[in-house]
């Protein structure tokens, strides 16, 4: 048998055996590759900023139904031709108008405020503590639900959900509850979630409520195992969530994962005197629902490499990246920017198609908004150089500054405050080299001036208290989270 195949004729089969061999188990590089990159993407790569910009007439697609408007962009309405190093940025937004639900006619409200009685919520903590549970149990209608847990150690269920129909209950119970042991953060937050869960509304608004001033140290503790499980209760079971972080000594990392994770809110509150006023603002905008069941998927041609992505969770099925958006509130916006990689190869135009699909709460209808963007090879150098979008460009100087001050922010929290302050140096001589874009953008003056108030701090840490440097470090954070997630 061997002495066959060592035939001319047999070489020739053992060729095309080995070259099926090959084929069957060499991995395929697919035309479209999305990477599994981080929310907050750390790496040493920092996408290029055109250059040689010489004029703004790249096309910005919006398409509105009422108060949702939805709007995309690509930095440049065609894509070079004459250089290996092929890259583009497609910013997609979506802006809510001021919406004011009639108040007889609001999407109900399903909550579960789930409380921090742990030994250090002694005092005035959990006196405004209580008030703030109190001032929403006030709000609320007999056609809401609500329920009520406080955690230390130990999980107590004060109130299981219920219908608003006895207020004075309601209080009469949360007035009971006393500081005690530990903090089982997650055991606390996760019997919020079963509350709603099991007596889930559908068209309403479902979301936990967590106040904490301090560490998960008991039950689950893990930062990544929390929020992939609060992502998972929001993409699953539509329950969203907002985290209310008090004083000094709580995890804002923690903290701030969880809200975007939840497509909530996130709150730095340092004096507890201010808990009944950032409690009232959250109930306020949760009453003004805009749109619900929000599903923003974006389509990415062939040729076409996602190399990052800013801002939300996502998921990705082949070559169509998803974000479960949930609820859409008055005045809000949400942005997303990919930085993508064009394939050497590709000379033809390329379409990405963004489609946003929402119920709107004034009609309980079905709405569709579709966006198509496209790029095309580039005719001659002077039309790219003159098709370029400033907004787009000025979102991914934004988005990378912001980055940029995270990283800093990151080493601080090490102690490695020499390190943070050289990053942020840096960052603003980013920004200064970019001037031209930050002086028409309020977002980008905004992080600038954060930027430079965080390096005059950061030159002065030697001579700040613990508590100095916890307090820069948390309103530096939460100053991050609302450029980055566009709150006001």
């Amino acid at each position: 048998m061997l002495s066959k195949l060592l035939m001319p004729s047999g070489i020739a089969i053992l060729a095309i055996l080995f070259l099926q061999l090959f084929a069957t188990h060499s991995p395929r590089v697919p035309n479209t590759v999305l990477k599994d990159v981080a929310y907050f993407n750390f790496s040493d790569s920092t996408p290029s900023i055109p250059v040689n910009v010489k004029g703004y007439k790249g096309t910005t697609l919006t398409k509105s139904m009422n108060e949702i408007h939805f709007t995309s962009a690509t930095d440049n309405d065609y894509y070079r031709t004459d250089t290996s190093n092929r890259y583009c940025f497609l910013y997609v937004e979506t802006r809510v108008d001021e919406f004011l639900n009639d108040y007889a006619k609001r999407v109900p409200l399903n909550l579960s405020i789930v409380i921090d009685r742990s030994g250090s919520m002694e005092g005035d903590k959990i006196k405004y503590a209580r008030e703030a549970a109190i001032y929403i149990i006030e709000q609320l209608k007999p056609e809401d639900r609500v329920s009520v847990i406080a955690y230390d150690d130990h999980i107590t269920l004060i109130q299981a959900s219920t219908t608003v129909t006895d207020k004075q209950l309601l209080i009469k119970k949360i007035k009971a509850i006393y500081p005690g042991g530990s903090t089982n953060l997650w055991g606390g937050t996760e019997k919020g979630y079963e509350q709603i869960k099991n007596n889930f509304m559908p068209g309403a608004v479902n979301r936990v409520l967590l106040l904490s001033d301090g560490l998960a140290n008991e039950g689950l503790t893990d930062e990544k195992a929390i929020t992939y499980k609060v992502q998972q209760y929001k993409d699953k079971e539509g329950i969203t969530f907002s985290g209310f972080g008090l004083g000094l000594d709580y995890n804002e990392n923690l903290m701030t994962g969880m809200a975007e994770s939840g497509s909530g809110n996130y709150y730095f509150i340092e004096s507890a005197a201010n808990l009944a006023g950032i409690f009232s603002k959250e109930l306020n905008g949760l009453m003004n629902v805009a749109a619900q069941n929000t599903v923003l998927n974006i389509e990415i041609p062939q040729g076409v490499t996602v190399e990052k992505l800013y801002q939300l969770p996502y998921t990705h099925i082949g070559n169509t990246v998803q974000f479960n958006l949930r609820d859409l509130f008055s005045q809000e916006r949400k942005g997303i920017l990919l930085y993508c990689r064009i394939d050497d190869r590709v000379n033809q135009s390329l379409t990405f198609t963004s489609t946003l699909s929402y119920q709107a709460t004034r009609h309980y209808q079905l709405e569709t908004l579709v966006n198509k963007n496209i790029i095309y090879p580039m005719p001659d150098l002077d039309k790219y150089e003159f098709a370029f979008n400033e907004k787009v460009i000025q979102q991914a100087i934004l988005n990378q500054a912001n980055e940029n001050m995270e990283k800093a922010i990151a080493e601080a929290d090490q102690g490695r405050y020499e390190i943070a302050q050289t990053i942020s140096d840096k960052n603003n001589k980013y920004l200064q080299q970019n001037n031209h874009y930050v002086t028409g953008s309020p977002e980008l003056k905004k992080l600038k001036g954060e930027i430079l108030s965080y390096n005059a701090q950061l030159v002065s840490t030697d001579t700040m208290t613990v508590s100095d440097i916890k307090r820069m470090q948390k309103s530096t954070k939460e100053a991050s989270y609302k450029i980055r997630t566009k709150k006001q």
